[in-house]
């Protein structure tokens, strides 16, 4: 077996040397603080969610350079007719208001136009009779601004509106309101999980450990991972985004598993005797190497995401891998450095509740020996759950991402209701150089097939050139380049289509009709370029549904690689690997048979999970083996394994189940469901180690002749000496 670095032991047992850790771990985290405070700041614009190069990204910024920056957003007034004359009034004192707003660059309303008008018909007032009428406005659309004007901008045109008595209710739509929504669900999911997550582990630790010393070091090694990778992340430049926000919660959870190894392992050294240095360095030893097999095998959870073209979860995958190499670390250097100092002079026999997990794990194990028929039925029972992954499936529907007390799904609600749109997906149609957009050739062609466009199923209305130049005098100076419509240089016209959905996998369905009827109708010369900031979005399922079939292969062969390399078997590697999988795809097959789909957050759990259910099942196998090679046959070794390893690994699936659960309460839906969908696995993953695990090591073993050990026995083993 790998033994522990002897020139590590001999440093260690120095006072001046476990100062000099402390003492750099503790300016580490001061500085990373500094850091963290000085360049904090959360940005969901499109432009973040993609590579500077990606091709998409490139047309999208082409598109708003040659159309001035700009992009459409809708506002449903829920106004009071008992009063026809102030309502007027109101409405358009409101207008004039918005129309002196910083980022504002258009108003179009009812009054402007034609009440026949098609722009009023279709968009602004589709229902004479309803208490809804709508604002078009065009506002700035700079994707590289990082300083949340579209969420201010929101905010300001809700709060004017409220000022009128006649006006009830602002309902707003357009992209520049989820990415506002966006940025509000992850300042408050970043200041609430944080510090949940930070008093849940330290009062876990309190529990298990019932001391301040050993949940001091719990913390130290959680909070230190975590403030100086989210310092690395901050400092490389990176906003935080609804994906990234997650890693302080992610880290907290997963940094701690190896800390309460080591702490158990502390203790149990120190009560054979020697002072708390060299019990600290005997606890390292026989600790390091199955959490350093543990950490790789959640480090390659984290970098199968690595290859994803959604850059948050590749920053998500690169620091998340950072972070657990980091905590792993501080477990062997900095934690028994502290351990040592903390518990000088001082000792106690054993956990209170190691001790008390022990005798129910005795009696658990010899439940599960008499009982194995029942536990592979179990199991076997919950293979009903694969049916599902037939169903699984990829979606974005931003509209649907927040929960409903929310505003976003409460205004696109009223709007569906009242029969406005919701989704705009711009289509740019590039001329040969030269060429005349508003010739004859061209524009007849174009305006049968806006016309045509909405004949097709899902498309509310087609903003077009036609709809805008319907009444020259309400367009004013924005005649000449039609509303927008028209590019600075002449050379490009856009239709904005408005679709009734904000579903990726709907938009991607239209796609196809769209550009058929283009080829029925539109001279061959005019190339269609669809962009726009929905198909930004939508594409991301492409990349989500990549992400997830790497990151499986991905992780599968590093976890299996892994455990050849600690079990030195081939049969205990793939064991090890089935017993992974299986609580990973039973989760996958519920959120099939839910209807869950697999998006920017839930894409995470698979490969996330598989590097976390792996890890009991090292420690477990790892123990029995070890009592293997001291002589015990399968059923011995294998309940005295579980006896000995149950209760770290209980507690620290214990700290991971509570800490992704607090990700239930986010207000964006993927988030929540990546934290409870992750506990749910680890629970199975625990489950599955804690019973049929052990039914398939012993296999071939008569439960009725196995000895019993009791507690006695076990405690006899000394750990430390076998690694």
């Amino acid at each position: 077996m790998v033994q522990f670095p002897k020139f590590f032991a001999a440093l260690f047992a120095l006072a001046s040397v476990r100062r000099a850790m402390l003492g750099c771990w503790l300016a580490a985290t001061l500085a990373a603080i500094g850091i963290s405070i000085v360049g904090f700041r959360i940005d969901n614009s499109v432009a973040v969610w993609f590579a500077a190069d990606d091709p998409a990204l490139r047309d999208y910024r082409r598109f708003l350079g040659d159309f001035g920056n700009r992009e459409w957003m809708l506002v449903v007034l829920q106004q009071d007719a008992s009063n026809r004359a102030a309502l007027v009034a109101d409405r358009d004192a409101l207008v004039a208001s918005l129309d002196q707003m910083e980022h504002i660059h258009w108003v179009l309303s009812s009054s402007n136009f034609p009440a026949q008008s098609e722009l009023v018909r279709k968009f602004l007032k589709p229902n004479p009779e309803s208490p809804y009428e709508a604002l078009l406005l065009q506002i700035t659309n700079d994707i590289d601004t990082q300083d949340g004007y579209r969420e201010a901008l929101v905010s300001e045109i809700r709060k004017v509106a409220a000022e009128f008595p006649t006006i009830e209710q602002a309902h707003v739509a357009g992209t520049a309101v989820i990415n506002g929504e966006l940025n509000r669900s992850a300042r408050r999911d970043m200041f609430l999980f944080f510090p949940a997550v930070a008093l849940f582990v330290a009062l876990i630790g309190g529990l298990i450990f019932r001391n301040l010393r050993d949940t001091a070091v719990l913390l130290s090694v959680s909070l230190g991972t975590v403030i100086v990778t989210e310092a690395l992340l901050i400092g490389t430049g990176y906003p935080l985004n609804m994906v990234t926000i997650m890693l302080p919660t992610v880290l907290i959870a997963l940094s701690v598993a190896d800390a309460v190894h080591l702490i158990h392992a502390f203790h149990s050294t120190r009560s054979n005797g020697g002072d708390s240095a060299s019990a600290a360095v005997r606890a390292v030893r026989s600790i390091a190497l199955p959490c350093a097999g543990t950490s790789l095998t959640t480090i390659a959870g984290f970098l199968a995401f690595s290859g994803s073209s959604v850059l948050p979860v590749f920053q998500l995958a690169v620091f998340g891998a950072f972070g657990i190499a980091l905590a792993w670390v501080l477990t062997v250097t900095g934690a028994p450095a502290l351990l040592a100092v903390l518990w000088r002079g001082t000792r106690r026999d054993q956990l209170p509740a190691a001790a008390l997990g022990e005798r129910l794990v005795v009696q658990w194990s010899r439940f599960v020996s008499r009982h194995r028929g029942w536990v592979v039925s179990a199991f076997a029972l919950g293979g009903v759950s694969l049916l599902g992954l037939a169903s699984l499936r990829a979606d974005t529907d931003y509209a649907k991402f927040f929960r409903s007390h929310t505003r976003v799904p409460q205004d696109y609600q009223v709007l569906e209701q009242a029969g406005f749109p919701q989704n705009p997906l711009n289509l740019v149609f590039q001329l040969p150089a030269g060429e005349d957009p508003l010739s004859a050739e061209y524009w007849i062609p174009l305006e049968t097939f806006a016309g045509q466009l909405e004949t097709l199923p899902g498309v509310h209305s087609v903003l077009s050139p036609f709809v805008m130049s319907g009444s020259p005098d309400a367009m004013g100076d924005h005649l000449a380049d039609l509303g927008g419509m028209l590019s600075r240089q002449a050379d490009q016209v856009q239709l904005v289509v408005m679709m009734d959905y904000p579903s990726s996998q709907q938009l991607f369905e239209l796609l196809p009709r769209i550009r058929k009827l283009a080829a029925e109708v539109l001279p061959s010369e005019m190339h269609l370029i669809p962009t726009g900031t929905s198909l930004l979005w939508a594409r991301m399922d492409d990349g989500v549904i990549q992400t997830q079939k790497e990151s499986l292969v991905i992780v599968c062969v590093a976890c299996f690689v892994i455990m050849v390399l600690l079990f030195r078997s081939f049969g205990l590697a793939l064991l090890g690997l089935a017993f992974s999988l299986y609580p990973v795809a039973m989760v996958l097959g519920l959120m099939g048979l839910w209807n869950i789909p697999v998006n920017i957050a839930t894409v995470l759990i698979a490969g996330i999970a598989v590097g976390l259910a792996v890890d009991d099942t090292i420690h477990l196998v790892h123990a029995y083996q070890e009592l293997r090679q001291l002589g015990h046959n399968r059923g011995q070794a294998c309940e005295e394994a579980l006896v000995a390893v149950s209760p770290r690994i209980v507690m620290t699936s214990l700290i991971l189940v509570g800490s992704f659960a607090v990700m239930g309460v986010s207000d964006f839906m993927p988030t929540s469901q990546f934290g409870l969908l992750t506990s749910l696995t680890i629970v199975l993953a625990l489950a599955a180690d804690l019973t049929l695990l052990p039914v398939v090591l012993s296999w071939g073993t008569a439960s009725a002749k196995q000895p019993r050990p009791d507690l006695g026995t076990v405690k006899a083993v000394d750990w430390a000496q076998l690694t």
